[in-house]
């Protein structure tokens, strides 16, 4: 079992996150209106995909450095919308709710590969939601550290 989470932890780091780098890069280069909100925007995601990539590549690497890739895991976990900011940010898979207000509505989104929305200063209603898949995820880690890592005593680092 630990192979199976150890295969799907990798594809949604590495495989998600090279598709978002793609899909990023390509928005920006062919944007017709690349204003100064949208390249802040589109380099901080760009850069999260970038270390996406790179948890997944350590996590390859030394298979018990899963730091990284918690870090990376837990990033993903918001779903925001406000007339401010509007965030959400998935690699790999994403399963997301969003619940809105005004009016209060249900949002759902399901996406394969990478998904984003970064965006300021818009017309968005105010909303909060969660990306399921992100806390599943972060469960799947839980279950590798316990079963590849074991459950070490309390070790002193003084």
């Amino acid at each position: 079992m630990k192979t199976t989470i150890r295969q799907i932890l990798l594809a949604t780091s590495i495989g998600g996150s090279s598709v978002g780098i793609i899909m990023v890069a390509v928005d920006t280069v062919a944007s017709r209106e690349l204003t100064f909100y949208k390249v802040i925007g589109n380099s901080f995601v760009f850069t999260f995909f970038v270390y996406s990539l790179y948890a997944g590549l350590t996590f390859l690497k030394d298979l018990s450095n899963i730091e990284h890739l918690e870090r990376a895991f837990i990033a993903q976990i918001p779903w925001i919308t406000s007339p401010v900011v509007n965030f959400k940010i998935a690699t790999g898979i994403g399963a997301s709710f969003l619940l809105t207000c005004p009016p209060i509505s249900g949002t759902y989104r399901l996406s394969v590969g990478a998904e984003y929305a970064l965006s300021f200063l818009n017309e968005q209603t105010w909303g909060i939601g969660v990306n399921l898949a992100a806390i599943s995820f972060l469960a799947l880690i839980k279950l590798y550290k316990n079963k590849t890592l074991g459950h070490r005593g309390a070790q002193s680092s003084y």
